[in-house]
């Protein structure tokens, strides 16, 4: 698969900085896949090192923002429709403004998306990162003065029963986050 190619070497390069094809092969991506990533545009190699073309940054984002959406927030496998712009802006209210941002941390997230788990999902006692909040300006503002920045690592403290809050220890102190708002931020569960 062309988009799990692409994740390895987002996850390469977040790590080293530069990747080249011995680090890709290093990574167990073998040659047919290589090949298929640079003759078809998606990856371009510039004096020995490998860099995202346009293409490849489409079909990256495309990948993780149909992943993130049908797999994630609809857990459905219902698919994104056309005007995917209104629909997040209109559905899952993330206002015009927070869009592009959006994006932009979808876009250099370091995990694959398929690595990823709403906070809602994450058992007591399992220690996260943060990665991506899917929501307009004002609940991300909020998380974020609550402690909960992409790339902080808080620890589930308490699962209140159905329809109760999340308890997490966030920056030594615990914060009640109701169910709705947990479900949009997508965490990488540590140990």
């Amino acid at each position: 698969m062309v988009q799990e190619s692409l994740e390895v070497f987002c996850r390469l390069k977040k790590a080293l900085g530069k990747v080249t094809l011995r680090d890709l092969a290093a990574a167990g991506l073998d040659p047919q896949k290589r090949e298929l990533l640079l003759k078809g545009g998606l990856l371009r190699e510039i004096g020995g090192s490998l860099e995202l073309t346009e293409e490849g940054e489409r079909v990256l984002l495309t990948h993780r923002e149909d992943y993130l959406h049908d797999r994630i927030i609809h857990n459905d496998g219902s698919a994104l429709p056309e005007d995917v712009f209104r629909h997040w802006t209109s559905c899952h209210h993330i206002d015009r403004g927070a869009l592009k941002e959006f994006y932009e941390r979808l876009k250099s997230m370091p995990y694959r998306i398929e690595d990823l788990t709403p906070l809602i999902d994450v058992p007591a006692g399992k220690v996260a990162e943060v990665v991506l909040i899917v929501g307009g300006r004002n609940a991300v503002n909020r998380l974020c003065e609550m402690g909960l920045t992409p790339e902080t690592t808080v620890r589930v403290s308490k699962r209140a029963p159905v329809g109760g809050p999340v308890i997490v220890s966030v920056r030594s102190t615990e914060v009640a986050i109701g169910r709705g708002i947990a479900s949009k931020i997508l965490v990488k569960i540590i140990e």
